[in-house]
């Protein structure tokens, strides 16, 4: 067991939960703000489970789809603290990367929830689903529950890959055989 790694499984510990913390909270006021009308904290507060199912997805939904970009970030910033080149300045600059890809993450997901809403509204043109699930109907918050999560699971992978492709992972030189 290495020293370093148990200082980079604390920091990666800490970041986690600060990423967490901003994220979910960022979105969960994000929506607040983008749907003034509906005022779900009124909604809660009347115990309308409704609202409180549809709030969970959208907050699960940003999860799944965050969750691809904290890996990648995780793991390079692991590497470059493993390496041999250890400098303060380059160890800023990735995590301010890793934040910048994590944020990126983050932008797709509510963009992707609200693709998400948006579609399940053109697919059920027949159901009013904000007066519906203002109403407490529990049926039409589980599905569009379930809709938005089936659909950030499949656009998770694709956001994973991109994070991928735009984290510049350092060059490792093979150790020198002896």
């Amino acid at each position: 067991m290495s020293y370093y790694q148990i200082i980079f499984g604390f920091l990666e510990f800490l970041v986690s939960i600060l990423i967490s913390f901003l994220l979910i909270f960022g979105t969960y006021r994000l929506f607040l703000i983008l749907t003034p009308r509906f005022d779900e904290e009124v909604q809660l507060k009347k115990k309308n489970a409704s609202v409180g199912i549809v709030l969970g997805s959208i907050l699960l939904g940003e999860a799944l789809v965050v969750k691809q970009a904290i890996y990648p970030v995780m793991s390079v910033i692991q590497i470059f603290v493993l390496g041999q080149e250890k400098n303060l300045k380059n160890f800023f600059q990735m995590l301010g990367y890793g934040a910048g890809y994590v944020l990126l993450a983050g932008i797709f997901a509510v963009g992707c929830i609200l693709f998400s809403t948006w579609l399940f509204n053109k697919l059920t043109p027949k159901i009013n689903q904000y007066e519906e699930i203002k109403e407490n109907n529990i049926a039409i918050a589980l599905f569009m529950a379930l809709f938005i999560i089936a659909i950030s699971l499949l656009i998770s992978a694709g956001v994973a890959g991109l994070i991928r492709a735009l984290i510049p992972f350092p060059e490792i030189s093979p150790p020198l055989l002896k």
